[in-house]
């Protein structure tokens, strides 16, 4: 056993995990964490590199994670390795990942950096402490349905990378989550989201600290004019917001309405508004703001690409904790894929919006599973404005819904069978 675990040592080192940024001066993170560990096979560095394999096959089973690493070892000696990694450690790693793209990309616009906010959510095993946490859906019970966590998301760009993220109880507004993610931000920076964000007191917020936005105009507010316009400081305070704030806003806030015809065939809204805080026409015209608003898609595609493609739609953790770490990895392996397409798009010189991000991520799995892969990653073809129904021509099982436990069910249904 001691041979077989020494070679699935070696080999883990020898993949190219070994030489992307995750494990510098890891451990000495976990040690700044406060988190002490003994000289053990499943060292902090290996074990986050195991964790790093399993989610980059799609979430794998330990059991095939055994065979993936070519180390024999218990499934429960994985889980406690995995249970004693520091939360906080991971995250900082996965800050300086972010950070460290950043650096070597530089801004996207201007000096600023372009941003996109939006909200997604997922699914996790039904346990008290994650009931608690976050919630279960509309109506449903404990012992029918699953919690589901919201999850809140700042996406680079220029990067393509999830800068950063914010996971919620499911029933929490978008203004009380985005405003937990303001800290981030920068002077100069431009944020872009959907009308969720559109609120005078969340644009007086940005303009204060020297922030851009363009969010499409909330449906309850009418676009009396385009242009310049004032929108007044509402008198009541909204609950994810303390009065002494409210007023330290400024009484009138100026914003710049636009007005976008959408002709293209396959779109369901004819007639978008944007609210903007970029003022200036001679440098923002309405064109260019209609097209950085039409970017904001692309977290969107982002969000399906990480939960569909890497199945991160469900985890599989059952603590608070371990659902956190397990978000933590999903989110450093999908920044990973996204910075393997940049370097790949740099030096092939394509638009990186073309490479595959589903190739890029199973040329990481091939590689991290210590197999060579191709060098060359699928390219595919621009297609834009392209229209495609929202829709599935497979047809489901016709399945009846569970609306009660199956400890519930089995009495009645054996009942039922009696003569």
């Amino acid at each position: 056993m001691a041979d077989l675990i020494s070679a699935g040592l070696a080999r883990v080192r020898r993949t190219e995990l070994a030489n992307l940024p995750i494990d510098p001066n890891f451990e000495q993170l976990c040690a700044r964490a406060g988190h002490l560990w003994r000289d053990r096979v499943f060292t902090p560095l290996l074990t986050l590199k195991l964790f790093v394999l399993q989610i980059a096959h799609a979430n794998a089973a330990i059991n095939h994670l055994r065979h993936l690493s070519g180390m024999a070892f218990v499934a429960s000696s994985y889980c406690e390795a995995r249970a004693r990694l520091p939360l906080a450690a991971m995250q900082e790693l996965l800050a300086k990942l972010v950070e460290s793209s950043r650096q070597r990309l530089g801004p996207a616009i201007g000096g600023a950096r372009l941003l996109v906010v939006d909200a997604t959510s997922f699914s996790m095993p039904d346990t008290p402490k994650l009931r608690k946490r976050f919630g279960l859906p509309g109506r449903q019970k404990p012992g029918v349905g699953y919690p589901v966590c919201k999850l809140m998301a700042i996406l680079d760009l220029a990067s393509g990378l999830f800068a950063r993220t914010l996971a919620l109880p499911l029933f929490t507004h978008d203004m009380r989550g985005v405003v937990q993610l303001h800290p981030f931000l920068q002077s100069g920076d431009i944020l872009v989201g959907d009308r969720a964000f559109c609120s005078v007191i969340h644009l007086a917020m940005l303009q204060a600290r020297s922030i851009y936005c363009v969010f499409r105009l909330h449906q309850k507010r009418k676009a009396s004019r385009l242009g310049i316009v004032q929108w007044k400081r509402p008198k009541q305070c909204p609950r994810w917001m303390d009065k002494a704030s409210l007023r330290l806003l400024p009484r009138w806030t100026n914003v710049r309405i636009i007005r976008h015809v959408i002709e293209q065939k396959g779109c369901r809204t004819k007639v978008v508004f944007l609210a903007t805080t970029l003022l200036d026409p001679d440098v923002w015209s309405d064109e260019r703001l209609i097209d950085l608003y039409r970017r904001r898609w692309e977290i969107e595609t982002c969000f399906g690409h990480i939960k569909t493609g890497m199945k991160m739609n469900v985890l599989k953790c059952k603590t608070v904790e371990g659902v956190m770490k397990e978000l933590t990895i999903y989110l450093l392996v999908y920044n990973l894929v996204r910075l393997m397409m940049l370097r790949w798009a740099m030096d092939n010189q394509v638009d990186v919006r073309r490479v595959s991000l589903i190739d890029a991520y199973r040329r990481l799995a091939a590689r991290a599973a210590g197999l060579p892969g191709v060098d060359r990653i699928i390219v595919n073809p621009l297609r834009p404005g392209r229209a495609a129904p929202r829709a599935v021509r497979r047809r489901p099982k016709k399945y009846t819904l569970l609306t009660m436990t199956r400890a519930q069910w089995k009495p009645r249904n054996n009942q039922r069978k009696r003569p």
